[in-house]
């Protein structure tokens, strides 16, 4: 039992299931009214969204089922504010979460998380880039600029760490830096919330943002583990929003052409503006060939198969994964996943970009290149606003090296990157929004080796300007596991690691000559951008470390002209 104080809240929306063999339920009461039951789902979660009323108090209880997440939603500054986070504490938990400066208002029971920067601040948990209040993330979805506010929607799954049936969760920002959390949105289809045995959900998708409503695209997956043509389906669906977070009807605007698309494998639709219509570009397998295939409309709802754009005949790729195409710089560039393949370095499902001209529908490669050379990177999504291109990825966990927090989250978004073409290559430097968390200088010099200990948070941005290319080595992490390390010798730069899993795999990329390195740590994130996005790798290393470390050794210190060292502020303080 416990009671819920509404604030200027007009919702609760909150996860029920029930204990194993028990059909349990949520009763909730106001001050005055009758008790109101809300059952709990039998073998997955349900979410109910109950009105109540604004600074009202209620007493909540649950009977013989659990919570995954509860938050109260439907304030009138919900854009600004976000919803309100709610944990159940009884009162021992509460003294113990504030010793371990977590801080909830109100006593024990129901109580609200009313500091979001010491919610996130734990050993690994990122400071400065997105991640989930709790629980599992992976793809970006919709990311779009909408009435003065960047979304980014993104496959979760609320109720543990790890990938399950797939919801939509969603957040929004002024800057591409500070964001606030929002309601969920779409949720798996009512067979697989009701059937154990059943997978799928609410896949990945894109937006459109016109005059006074989003239009959303993404797929719907639905099958047993044990995958036939006859039992398992993938399609793309529609939704529309006006305010990007109550949505309308969704329904079902295209199917697989025909059986030479793999029936597993047709997914992830990225809708845009080409050549004066509507197109959308869907990862999938054509006669047995990963292809993006694309796909034309006059209205938006009526679509037609129109060829494939690009194919990908490397062996050992399963399919193309969340794919996407834009022009850039007088260039057409087209990206995609490459699901299930491990390449000469040993790197998991690399995500590739292919560079070429466009002409009467038909795209014509003429080089491509690898997106992230770290390869803890995957299903990036790009989106235009005021002349640049935008860029997020998601910081995929590869290589199982995820160490579980109570509370705690599996999976981050990158570093929004604005995207170019230079010298015919794709390049990525991080958006000038993130260097507003620069705060204290704890280095400026310039031709020598550098050790700095106890960086306090283990978050940090270090900028080195070279003279001229020079060997180095540069320690960004350590922890009584191992170590994580940046190097270069001649012409390859790499990320090493050393006592985690992924220690044989090679994570180098080949630069000619290098001018700068900006290296981004946030505790278990590291991103590397080269000589402004020529090559980036991004890298998950969980250090347990509440002070960082960052020890540079070059063979010729003459060379470095310039580095520097700033502590990062934290995006939810």
């Amino acid at each position: 039992m416990g009671r819920i104080h509404t604030g200027n809240y007009k919702c609760l929306e909150i996860f029920l299931k029930s204990l194993e063999g028990k059909q349990g339920c949520l009763r909730m009461k106001g001050d005055e009214g009758p008790w109101l039951e809300y059952s709990a789902g039998a073998c997955r979660y349900t979410l109910h969204r109950i009105p109540v009323k604004l600074d009202t108090e209620y007493e909540v209880e649950l009977l013989d089922c659990q919570v995954s997440i509860a938050y109260l939603s439907e304030s009138d500054d919900m854009m600004d504010e976000g919803v309100c986070f709610l944990e159940y504490v009884t009162d021992e938990a509460k003294k113990a979460s504030e010793d371990g400066e977590v801080k909830f208002s109100g006593a024990g029971g129901w109580l609200a998380t009313n500091d979001l920067g010491a919610w996130y601040d734990t050993l690994n948990r990122e400071q400065y880039h997105f991640n989930a209040y709790k629980n599992w993330i992976n793809d970006p979805n919709g990311l779009c600029y909408y009435k003065g506010y960047y979304h980014l929607y993104y496959q979760a799954n609320p109720h543990s760490q790890e990938w399950d049936v797939m919801y939509w969760g969603h957040a929004a920002s002024k800057d591409l830096v500070h964001w606030i959390h929002l309601p969920y949105t779409l949720q798996p289809q009512e067979e697989i919330l009701a059937q154990k045995e059943l997978r799928g959900g609410a896949f990945s998708g894109s937006a459109v943002p016109l005059d006074e409503e989003i239009v959303f695209y993404l797929t719907r997956h639905i099958g047993p583990p044990q995958e036939t043509k006859e039992n398992t389906r993938q399609y793309q669906t529609m939704v529309r929003s006006r305010d990007s977070i109550h949505f309308g009807e969704e329904v079902t605007v295209v199917e697989r052409p025909d059986d030479t698309f793999a029936f597993e494998h047709f997914r992830d639709p990225k809708v845009y503006w080409q050549d004066g219509r509507w197109q959308m570009v869907i990862g999938t397998k054509i006669k047995g060939i990963p292809s993006l295939a694309r796909f034309g409309s006059e209205d938006m709802e009526k679509w037609s198969y129109e060829g494939v754009l690009v194919e990908e005949r490397t062996e050992g790729i399963q399919t193309f994964e969340c794919p996407d195409f834009f022009e850039l710089d007088g260039q057409f560039v087209a990206a995609g996943s490459w699901m299930l393949y491990w390449d000469e370095q040993q790197r998991y499902q690399p995500t590739y970009w292919y560079m070429g001209d466009y002409k009467d529908g038909r795209f014509y490669p003429k080089n491509k290149g690898i997106y992230d050379f770290g390869s803890n990177f995957y299903a990036v999504q790009s989106f235009e606003h005021e002349g640049r291109r935008i860029a997020i990825g998601w910081t995929a966990d590869f290589y199982e090296e995820h160490v579980p927090e109570v509370n705690g989250s599996c999976g981050a978004m990158t570093i929004p990157r604005q995207l170019s073409v230079q010298n015919g290559r794709l390049c990525q430097k991080p958006v000038e929004e993130i260097y507003q968390l620069c705060r204290e200088k704890v280095c400026d010099a310039a031709g020598q080796s550098l050790s700095l200990e106890n960086l306090k948070g283990n978050c940090y941005y270090a900028r080195i300007d070279f003279e001229d290319s020079v060997d180095f080595r540069i320690l960004l992490g350590s922890s009584e596991a191992g170590e994580i390390w940046l190097v270069r010798e001649g012409m390859e730069v790499r990320i090493k690691t050393k006592g985690v899993k992924s220690e044989k795999v090679q994570f180098i990329t080949e630069v000619e000559r290098l001018r700068r390195a900006e290296i981004f740590v946030d505790r278990r994130l590291v991103e590397v951008y080269l000589n402004d996005g020529e090559a980036v790798g991004t890298k998950l290393f969980y250090q347990d470390c509440r002070d960082g470390v960052f020890r540079a050794e070059f063979q010729e210190e003459e060379k470095v002209g310039r580095l520097q060292v700033f502590l990062m502020d934290g995006i939810w303080k």
